[in-house]
């Protein structure tokens, strides 16, 4: 199962993707632990998994910020959350679907819950409880197409975004065409830039470049 998963990440770096995703997978005694890491940002999504008999259990959903991306450009550091958080709802439905589970129930503390309830046209359901370890949202996800068409659609929008912002941000335009944009770190290509800032140019934007185009970078 571990292997399955993580070839599956893997054969993320064949989608447009802004970022490039390793998975680091770990069993505890508190279920399956999943970290979903973004190369380029050192940023973490780590993921608690509990299969049980109805349902897919998330008990842990804890992003983590491994660089200061934020304060050197806020358009990819907005880009980069949301495209983890996404791709981490993927991975979860990824898993429900190898486990033959239709509904995956998230179980989190209001800080974890954050990080999904923008996205509330998701879930089937949003609730508060009160358990023995306090506070906690329930979040109900139900595995269906239209889950996967809703998917679609908020990478779209997120990858049309972050294209236009080209127009108007030369960091996003030097990132976005850049060849080595799946293997090079962001924060030491945007720092580079900063020293020596590009030029504005006009014309069209330019999209991320083709896999053809780019078949050494991945």
């Amino acid at each position: 199962m571990l292997s399955i998963l993580k070839n599956y990440v893997a054969s993320w770096q064949q989608q447009k993707l802004a970022f490039a995703y390793e998975l680091a997978c770990s069993v505890t005694p508190a279920g399956l632990v999943l970290t979903l890491q973004q190369q380029q940002t050192a940023f973490s999504l780590s993921i608690t998994l509990q299969p049980s008999p109805d349902c897919l259990r998330i008990s842990s959903f804890t992003l983590e910020e491994g660089s200061n991306l934020g304060d050197l450009c806020q358009e990819l550091y907005d880009a980069a959350l949301i495209e983890i958080v996404l791709q981490g709802l993927d991975l979860i439905a990824f898993c429900a679907q190898r486990f033959h589970k239709r509904e995956v129930n998230f179980m989190l503390s209001p800080y974890e819950a954050e990080h999904l309830k923008a996205w509330e046209e998701l879930f089937e359901s949003i609730s508060t409880h009160t358990t023995t370890q306090g506070e906690r949202q329930l979040l109900t996800l139900l595995i269906t197409p239209e889950f996967f068409t809703m998917m679609a659609d908020l990478k779209t929008q997120l990858h049309q975004k972050l294209w236009a912002q080209q127009k108007t941000n030369l960091f996003v335009r030097r990132y976005c065409q850049s060849v080595d944009r799946l293997k090079a770190p962001v924060l030491s290509f945007l720092s580079l830039q900063k020293q020596h800032p590009p030029q504005a140019q006009n014309g069209n934007i330019i999209s991320f470049p083709t896999l053809t185009s780019r078949k050494t970078a991945i």
